[in-house]
């Protein structure tokens, strides 16, 4: 999914079980920093949690303007 090119930015994300999600994604793991190999990105959600995205959680991520 090359989620690299969402670090840094607002990001409304959509996950596979349906929650959505808004913040700012400060953090890329590649894929070979994780146990699973898959790569994943954190995100400092506007309500002042912090999660962890792998490519597979994500249905859909849109860039905030």
């Amino acid at each position: 999914m090359n989620l690299l090119r969402f670090l840094h930015e607002k990001l409304k994300i959509v996950s596979v079980n349906g929650r959505t999600f808004t913040g700012i994604i400060n953090d890329y793991f590649y894929p070979d920093d994780n146990d699973n190999g898959k790569e994943s990105i954190v995100m400092d959600t506007d309500t002042e949690l912090c999660i962890e995205f792998y490519e597979d959680d994500i249905q859909t991520a849109e860039i905030i303007k």
